[in-house]
């Protein structure tokens, strides 16, 4: 699990789930596939919207993520907003709004264990 805020241009807001393309262990297809569309249902049931610009349904599956790429257990990089928008800058910056990124994230990984 890794927990960023993305720095793409200005050209759209939302969050995504990053996931390794092509899976290169067993964990990384069905586990975390699973825990990347939980993570994905927790945020959204924060009020959060998946990205506009990367991915598709909040999922974002890439070649170039060392962290997933070598991972052999469940894995994902929650991208939480788009710091080049300014609204979704000021969420990020907003105690009260990591804390609603915290629960998401929170409810993502309890719903990914079956909780």
């Amino acid at each position: 699990m890794s927990i960023h805020a993305d720095s793409a241009p200005g050209n759209g807001p939302g969050f995504h789930v990053a996931l390794a393309a092509p899976p290169l262990a067993a964990s990384q297809r069905a586990p975390s596939t699973a825990l990347g569309e939980a993570l994905v249902a927790g945020l959204e049931q924060q009020g959060f919207a998946p990205s506009t610009y990367r991915g598709e349904a909040g999922l974002d599956r890439r070649p170039d993520l060392a962290g997933l790429d070598l991972a052999r257990v469940p894995a994902a990089l929650v991208e939480c907003a788009n710091m080049a928008d300014p609204g979704e800058a000021r969420v990020v910056t907003d105690p009260a709004g990591r804390q609603r990124y915290a629960e998401g994230i929170a409810a993502g990984i309890l719903r990914a264990l079956g909780r």
